[in-house]
């Protein structure tokens, strides 16, 4: 998340620039349109002789085209913020006449931790002390003790300065690239034909989409009425339980208890035997006999589950979790927020 001092803009070429570009082209003595190819190329690749270049990985395999342009805009942003820290502090030494290197620890004198406050910190984390006794650490202790004080010291200096020299961001935001991902006769939660749809393609037992999870809920909870939520099958090929567990969510599918299923099966990520398995889902509810029947049949739904993971393949999915909230690609268990600002954003179109 960006904060209230950032701010995104789009930076065309100024007219200088282009009057130079025009004068350059009629001293050289060729065409504007051959000059401006032959100076302003875009990066590409040539492959038996043909050239290609970001505009065909758009077309071809628009999720990579996203990723490029979504970390190519955070290194430039990086990239910057380590060039302002820098002439802060260049402007805040001049003004004080110190050391750039100075700035953060101007003013900071540790404090000596009371003897109360290392016995505190000693019990409180005393495990991790490998046995040894309060006297053997007494001065390690104190020395982390002074380092956070001088952390906390140099965070409430930049804060200042930054406040007092505000900080604005000038980047281009990423272009927004969506892709068609088809929902098909899957899982959903939320409204039908809500303004926003996202689709997940996730895994029972894989640890980065359980812990997705408490953010999805928290993320359905706020939108109810505004947000459908379509769960897509993708149990990756060197998880062992992920395909069962996936084909037995599939079998409650006809019992009405699906996502009673599908929260048992994540609560229970890490042991999903075959065994463990069954006994959960019957736990979530299910009529026994009928869910044995629909096992028996795995072949068919393992099918359908097979359907899910080439459909995710075909738009460039090659781990879990991955999402598309109206076509706009987000991978990883990120922060609430991230998924936060892209459907507000889609809200408010």
């Amino acid at each position: 998340m960006e904060n209230s001092t950032q701010k995104w803009i789009e930076q065309p070429l100024s007219k200088l620039a282009v009057g130079a570009v025009v004068l350059l082209a009629v001293v050289s003595g060729v065409s504007i349109p051959s000059f401006i190819s032959a100076h302003f190329k875009q990066d590409g690749v040539s492959i038996a002789g043909k050239k290609y270049d970001l505009s065909d990985v758009k077309k071809t395999s628009p999720i990579a085209y996203s990723k490029f342009q979504t970390e190519y805009a955070s290194l430039i942003k990086n990239t910057l913020g380590e060039f302002a820290q820098d002439k802060l502090f260049e402007i805040v030494a001049e003004e004080k006449k110190i050391k750039p290197s100075d700035v953060l620890k101007e003013g900071f004198v540790a404090r000596e931790p009371s003897e109360k406050e290392l016995l505190e910190v000693y019990n409180t984390y005393k495990a991790q002390f490998n046995g040894k006794s309060f006297a053997q650490v007494k001065d390690q202790i104190s020395g982390l003790m002074k380092n956070q004080q001088e952390q906390e010291h140099n965070q409430k200096t930049y804060k200042e300065i930054v406040g007092k020299y505000p900080v604005e961001f000038l980047i281009r935001e990423p272009e927004t690239v969506r892709v068609s991902v088809e929902r098909k006769n899957n899982p959903s939660i939320g409204k039908s034909g809500a303004k926003v749809t996202v689709i997940e393609f996730s895994d029972f037992e894989c640890p980065f989409c359980k812990r997705s999870q408490d953010v999805n809920r928290r993320l359905r909870e706020k939108y109810k009425e505004e947000v459908e939520w379509v769960f897509r099958d993708f149990p990756l090929p060197f998880h062992e339980n992920a395909m069962y567990a996936h084909i037995a969510a599939n079998c409650t599918i006809p019992q009405g208890k699906y996502w009673q299923a599908f929260d048992v099966l994540f609560e229970n990520s890490g042991n999903l035997s075959p065994a463990n398995v069954d006994y959960l889902v019957t736990k979530a509810g299910v009529d026994k006999e009928k869910y044995q029947s629909c096992m028996k049949d795995k072949a068919k739904i393992q099918a359908e589950v097979q359907a899910d993971i080439e459909d995710g393949q075909k738009v460039g999915v090659n781990g879990t979790p991955a999402f598309f909230i109206n076509g706009i690609f987000v991978s990883g268990a990120l922060p609430f927020e991230s998924f936060d600002e892209i459907i507000q954003k889609e809200l408010n179109k």
